[in-house]
């Protein structure tokens, strides 16, 4: 009896874990018009509870989280420097 409890409880929280999985919104616009880009967060731990962070084009920021994909999930581990940061080419020419 006990292990039929058991084995239903483990049942809803590994279905819980699969079902709570949160995809970063479509981008409102694909192209970033800066010379640099903003990070907001380099880890998904510095973002809100339901928040994801994103990689947009003009840098990383927490958004809502979505049940439906359609942008970049920010990778925890991937070089990220937070705040406002050149993008490739420009740091050669200003330093």
């Amino acid at each position: 009896m006990n292990s039929r409890f058991f084995g239903l409880f483990l049942l809803f929280a590994v279905a819980t874990c699969v079902l709570s999985e949160l995809y970063c919104p479509k981008p409102s616009d694909p192209n970033c018009n800066l010379g640099y880009k903003i990070n907001h967060c380099c880890s998904q731990a510095e973002c809100r509870t339901g928040d994801v962070c994103c990689v947009q084009p003009c840098g990383t920021v927490c958004r809502r989280g979505s049940n439906t994909g359609g942008g970049g999930k920010f990778v925890d581990g991937s070089e990220c420097q937070l705040g406002q940061v050149w993008k490739s080419g420009w740091s050669d020419i200003f330093g």
